[in-house]
C-alpha cells in the first residue's frame, strides 16, 4: 500500500471535538495511516487517500502563499493574541465569519466556532461579504456597546497533491474525480478568459451577479480576455475586495461604539490534499477607538 500522509483526517478532527464535549471514550486514531482499508481510503471520513507525493503540493503552497499555516494552528494563534487584549469566550466576544458556501470550508468555521463560540455568519460565494449595511448591524446589536468582535474573513482556493491551483477531490460527497474550488471565481476566470463576461444583473443568480461587478469596482483586477487573470489572481483579488469591505463596515460602527474593539482577520483558505486545509493570513489588524493598527500574531 502506498504511504499516506501523517496527519489527522477530517473525521478525526470532528471525532475529537465530540470527544472533547466527553460523549465519547477516547479515540486511538490519530491520522490516516492507523484506520485504512486495502483499498487506500479512510476508514473513518471514508476520504481516497492520495500518495505521499506532495513535493509538488508544498512547491505550490510555499511559492503562491508563503508563510501559510495550518488551519487549527492559525485560530489557535488567534485566540493566543487576541486574549490578552481583552477578547473573551463566552464572555464580551462575538466572531463573525465570513467564508464561501463551499461546505469544503466548513473545517474553518469548526475551528473558529470550537475556539469562540458559534458565530455569526456573513459570507456568500467566494466568501464576499454581501449581507450589507443590514447583516453587519445585526451582527453589531448581538453584543454589548462596549463588545468585542471578531472577523475571520477569507475566500479559498485548492491546490492538488500534483500542485494543480484550483483542484480538488471531493469523495466525501461520493465524487470520485477533481473539481474546482472556488467554484465561483473559477468560473469567474473562465468568463474572462473567454471574452463572454456578463455584468448585467440577473435576479436568478444575485450574488454571483455581484461577484463580478463587486470585485471588478474593488480592484484593478482586468475584465480584457487579451490580458485575462488566471485563478490565482482572481483569488487574490476577492481577498483584496473582502478586505477592503471588512473595514469599511467595521469603522462605521466604530464610529457609533468607541468603546468596542474589532480583530479583522482577512486572507485565503487553502484546501490542501487528503482535506488538510491551509491558511494564508493576508491582513490582520486592530480596530480600537476608531484607529485601525496592524495586528501580529503571537508566536
Amino acid at each position: 500500500m502506498a504511504a499516506v500522509q501523517q496527519f489527522g483526517c477530517y473525521g478525526d478532527r470532528l471525532r475529537s471535538r465530540i470527544v472533547s464535549r466527553g460523549d465519547l471514550s477516547k479515540c486511538s486514531h490519530n491520522n490516516h495511516s492507523n484506520h485504512t482499508n486495502s483499498n487506500d481510503v479512510c476508514t473513518s471520513c471514508h476520504q481516497r487517500i492520495r500518495p505521499n507525493n506532495d513535493d509538488a503540493f508544498q512547491a505550490t503552497l510555499e511559492k503562491l502563499f508563503p508563510d501559510a499555516y495550518e488551519l487549527e494552528d492559525f485560530v489557535f494563534q488567534t485566540k493566543q493574541t487576541l486574549v490578552p487584549k481583552d477578547f473573551y469566550p463566552h464572555v464580551n466576544t462575538l466572531v463573525c465569519v465570513g467564508l464561501c458556501r463551499d461546505e469544503i470550508t466548513s473545517p474553518f468555521e469548526e475551528e473558529i466556532e470550537a475556539m469562540w463560540g458559534q458565530g455569526f455568519i456573513c459570507g456568500c460565494l467566494g466568501g464576499m461579504l454581501f449581507c450589507g449595511n443590514t447583516g453587519f448591524a445585526a451582527a453589531h446589536h448581538h453584543a454589548p456597546d462596549d463588545g468585542r468582535f471578531i472577523y475571520y474573513c477569507f475566500t479559498h482556493i485548492a491546490i492538488d497533491h500534483e500542485g494543480c491551483v484550483g483542484s480538488v477531490y471531493r469523495t466525501r460527497s461520493g465524487m470520485s474525480g477533481k473539481t474546482t474550488a472556488c467554484g465561483a471565481l473559477a468560473a469567474f476566470t473562465s468568463e474572462i478568459a473567454s471574452g463572454k463576461l456578463d455584468l448585467t444583473f440577473d435576479e436568478s443568480d444575485m450574488e454571483m451577479s455581484m461577484l463580478r461587478k463587486h470585485i471588478l469596482k474593488k480592484t484593478s483586477l482586468s475584465s480584457d480576455a487579451h490580458n485575462a487573470p488566471d485563478l490565482f489572481q482572481v483569488t487574490m483579488a476577492a481577498y483584496e475586495t473582502i478586505t477592503i469591505d471588512l473595514e469599511l463596515y467595521a469603522k462605521h460602527d466604530a464610529e457609533h461604539f468607541p468603546d468596542r474593539r474589532y480583530a479583522l482577520f482577512t486572507g485565503v483558505q487553502i484546501h490542501g490534499p487528503n482535506g488538510k486545509d491551509y491558511c494564508w493570513l493576508g491582513k490582520a489588524s486592530l480596530l480600537s477607538g476608531g484607529v485601525l493598527s496592524p495586528l501580529s500574531l503571537s508566536s
